[in-house]
């Protein structure tokens, strides 16, 4: 395995969204009002639900068009100010909170790279099924060539 193999388990882009969903889910088991603006439905209908299904689906769609990986850092900054207006308009909650946005956009973003990254494993592994085997959900891996076989 070589020192840069983009697709090994342990690549960037699935370790840090999975830690900072990790972080995010600890800051609400301390500090709820930290996580939370107005409420628990409220954050979970807009923020985890419509939200995260759209980045999500945005990762997706991203990666389905073979576009590179800052088109998704995009696309969540602007659906990350949607779900603060949603918070707003639908719940009284404050528009211009720093603190939230920043937290619903470290979110979103770890939502929508980890769709990203699924369906690039899912793209690697089969388009270049002479090349790569799966790894993993998220990750692939280099076949050994052909006459490696014969070595073990």
């Amino acid at each position: 395995m070589t020192a840069f193999e983009p697709g090994r388990p342990t690549s960037p882009m699935v370790v840090v969204p999975a830690l900072a969903l990790v972080a995010i889910l600890v800051l609400f088991v301390v500090r709820p009002g930290a996580v939370v603006e107005v409420s628990i439905g409220d954050f979970m209908l807009v923020t985890l639900f419509l939200g995260g299904g759209a980045a999500w689906l945005t990762g997706r769609a991203v990666a389905k068009g073979w576009s590179p990986y800052w088109q998704v850092l995009v696309y969540c900054a602007l659906l990350t100010a949607a779900v603060r207006f949603c918070h707003f308009a639908l719940f009284n909650g404050t528009l211009r909170a720093l603190d939230y946005y920043l937290l619903e956009l470290v979110l979103l973003v770890s939502i929508a790279t980890l769709g990203f990254r699924s369906v690039r494993k899912a793209q690697m592994v089969q388009r270049y099924d002479w090349l790569f085997a799966p790894a993993g959900p998220l990750a692939w891996s280099v076949k050994p060539p052909a006459g490696d076989d014969a070595k073990s």
